[in-house]
């Protein structure tokens, strides 16, 4: 079981402290709705990976085999080097995805949340890491072992959960090295200055050595500069994909449209408007009226969906085609039924009402 899954429990506990220090201040840093789709974006990208780990850890194993050097788990100094190499390629993996439309595909649902808090942690693009996993390759040639690759990766992953929240201001001198909540604050501010700064995970040193680094002034606004304005899980990870194609399809030249998906996002071809990046510094967010017994629904679903997907995971990645299709299927409604209960939809009870009668079907092809 790797770090990231052990650590569950730790950002659960986070969470619990953060709005608890929320409400005895008087501040509301969490909203129900804007929760529910981070953890069901969080769940989703758990659940994809495992459904494509033949591809996103298989290209590393397969490199690995053909390794250029022998590198032992026992050594400090491998340690130390795999710990500055990962953070220093996920720098380039996280700037790639801000400045390249096809990549900024897979990474924008972690950026459409309009708050800032260690929720907004677990909120991860479901498809991100089909992109991601390339720009690890190097490690494998160079023979980092996958386990001692996966542990550095792990722990990464677990110190960027601690960078997102707006209680902790500031950490003094540690400001110089470390990426920090105050600089990741201004990594998800989609105002100004702020736009496309700060993509370091660990360490800040890279955006300060190539140019990316912006320090933390005027409050951050949050989300995309397009806001997703939606709460449903399957919208906020279409959409992206979804602005690129009518992008694509109003360019009047074909060449255009090719190069396209390889562009910065407020990329335009000769002869069509600038894209729109003003952010009004008091933009409203995003909100719809979900009532409580609504939010009590939703999220019981989603831990008895949860269940299902856990067990899935440990007992049913080895099912057939067929069970992985029906489970995907049953899954995505899952999402797509309780996005739809979140935003009061009129044909939420529709889906949910199929997902639900299907559930003891997907378990049961699950278990055999």
């Amino acid at each position: 079981m790797n770090i990231t899954v052990l650590s569950i429990p730790i950002y659960f506990l986070f969470i619990g402290i953060e709005w608890f220090i929320g409400w005895r201040r008087g501040e509301r840093i969490f909203r129900g709705a804007d929760v529910a789709v981070n953890l069901m974006l969080g769940l989703a990208q758990t659940v994809f990976g495992a459904l494509a780990v033949w591809f996103i850890a298989g290209n590393y194993v397969c490199l690995y085999e053909r390794r250029l050097f022998e590198i032992g788990e026992g050594e400090i100094w491998a340690w130390a080097i795999l710990f500055l190499a990962q953070d220093f390629l996920y720098y380039w993996f996280h700037r790639v995805s801000h400045r390249m439309n096809l990549a900024w595909v897979g990474h924008a649902p972690h950026h459409q949340s309009e708050d800032m808090n260690f929720a907004v942690a677990l909120r991860q693009g479901p498809f991100q890491p089909l992109f991601s996993c390339f720009f690890y390759l190097p490690l494998a040639v160079l023979g980092f072992p996958p386990a001692m690759f996966a542990t550095v990766v792990g722990i990464n992953t677990v110190y960027q959960f601690f960078l997102h929240t707006e209680l902790v201001r500031t950490l003094g001198p540690l400001e110089w090295v470390l990426n920090t909540p105050s600089h990741h604050r201004v990594h998800h501010g989609c105002n100004g200055r702020y736009l496309d700064k700060n993509h370091g995970a660990m360490l800040i040193v890279w955006d300060r050595l190539f140019g990316t680094f912006e320090p933390e002034g005027e409050r951050p606004v949050y989300g995309t500069v397009k806001p997703v304005a939606s709460f449903n899980p399957v919208t906020c990870t279409w959409a992206p994909m979804g602005d690129l194609v009518n992008l694509m399809r109003s360019m009047p030249r074909f060449l255009d449209k090719l190069t396209a998906p390889f562009r910065a996002p407020e990329w335009r071809p000769v002869g069509m408007a600038p894209a729109e990046l003003d952010v009004l510094p008091d933009r409203p967010k995003f909100h719809v009226r979900t009532n409580r017994a609504a939010l009590v629904y939703v999220f019981v679903s989603f831990i008895m969906a949860t269940g299902v997907s856990l067990y899935f995971l440990f007992q049913g990645t080895h099912a057939s085609l067929g069970t992985k299709i029906v489970f995907t299927a049953w899954f995505v409604a899952t999402l797509a039924g309780l996005g739809a209960v979140l935003e009061a939809r009129s044909w939420a009870k529709w889906i949910e009402g199929v997902r639900l009668v299907a559930m003891p079907a997907v378990i049961y092809l699950l278990a055999s």
